[in-house]
């Protein structure tokens, strides 16, 4: 490779989707090429994935790696899945080969513990501290992430909390379309329509309060087993493009996601609240997994998790109150512009990844 080239960021990823590929545009001194298996959710054109390169398993992604050369690498993260796991081995063995920087993303904010059960949690830790211990670097992305990597004994010094591999907001993208955005008369609730998302909360909410405002309408933006909950009289979406949704974001008053802590995960950032207050609509939001970190009180209104009262208290606030909605919404834009853009979060990576090489 010529000197006169970019350095090549090669990416492993499981699925690739709109979010991990497209912010990819912004880097300018670094060439990223992202290896996937699947694009399972028919969010991205073919023209978008012309710069990406497609694998048949393990050991046809080996192969490519090595004919591409890369100048570092980046793994996934071992808690996330099997498929997972096994590529993290993959980027491994090639930055060793290669004698590459290797970094790799933690998401996953749940204990080992909690996640896999004591047993597996023994080997699963094992692996990760081996794993981030042959790495250059480790982007975190919540504050449960960076415990995880405490526990296996990874210093402060080879971490950096940052939105890397989903990025951020393109905000060129999720932008507010029209000034007129709080004289609307619908509320929309984002994400799966199951209970790790608090629907039936949500339904039980909107339902305690809706005769109070026969003007206004709820929507919902997603798929799931609880669909059932909405009845006939309630707008159903169904999965929405990320193309599409800035337009419903914005023909909103505000948003709701009202996630509920599981078992094995909690969320690990709440997206569509970043993507909704870049549109600059305020958002009602639970005090769930990472959510805090990433909503403050004055763009959002945050309440507990699986408390249809407070979110029907949350809703006949910014209901009632237009100047509210309003200053919220001008905040939540300058907040995201401010915080969580993705071209300004992929500026930052190319410098970070600039000075390992």
């Amino acid at each position: 490779m010529s000197s006169s080239k970019k350095p090549i960021l090669a990416i492993l990823t499981e699925a690739i989707r709109f979010d991990n590929q497209d912010a990819l545009k912004y880097f300018s001194e670094i060439q990223p090429v992202h290896f996937y298996e699947s694009a399972p959710y028919g969010d991205l054109k073919e023209e978008e994935l012309k710069n990406a390169i497609k694998y048949e398993g393990l050991t046809d992604l080996e192969q490519k790696l090595l004919e591409l050369k890369p100048n570092m690498i980046q793994g996934a993260e071992p808690y996330a899945s099997r498929k997972a796991l096994k590529l993290c081995l993959v980027a491994k063995k090639i930055s060793k080969k290669l004698n590459i920087p290797l970094i790799f993303p933690m998401l996953e904010n749940k204990t080992a513990e909690a996640r896999f059960g004591i047993i597996t949690a023994f080997f699963m830790k094992k692996i990760l501290k081996s794993y981030a211990q042959a790495s250059s670097l480790i982007f975190a992305l919540n504050n449960g992430a960076i415990r995880n990597l405490h526990q296996v004994g990874i210093s402060d010094s080879k971490i950096i909390k940052l939105l890397y591999g989903i990025w951020g907001v393109e905000t060129d993208i999720f932008k507010p379309l029209s000034t007129n955005y709080h004289l609307s008369s619908t509320i929309l609730v984002l994400g799966r329509l199951d209970e790790a998302k608090g629907l039936p909360y949500v339904v039980e909410a909107w339902k305690s309060i809706e005769q109070e405002y026969p003007n206004i309408s709820i929507h919902f933006a997603g798929k799931g087993e609880l669909a059932h909950l909405i009845d006939g009289q309630r707008m159903t979406h169904g999965f929405v493009k990320n193309s599409d949704l800035p337009k419903l974001i914005n023909e909103s008053l505000f948003t709701i996601t009202a996630s509920i802590t599981q078992p094995r995960w909690e969320e690990q950032v709440g997206m569509t609240n970043l993507q909704a207050l870049s549109c600059g609509v305020p958002v009602i939001t639970t005090k769930s997994g990472a959510i805090p970190e990433y909503v403050t009180s004055e763009v959002g209104i945050l309440v507990p998790e699986k408390d249809s009262k407070a979110i029907a208290q949350a809703m006949r606030k910014l209901l009632d109150d237009e100047t509210l909605r309003t200053e919220m919404g001008q905040k939540a834009r300058q907040y995201i512009l401010d915080h969580f853009d993705a071209q300004k979060t992929v500026e930052k990576v190319e410098k970070i990844l600039l000075n390992l090489l």
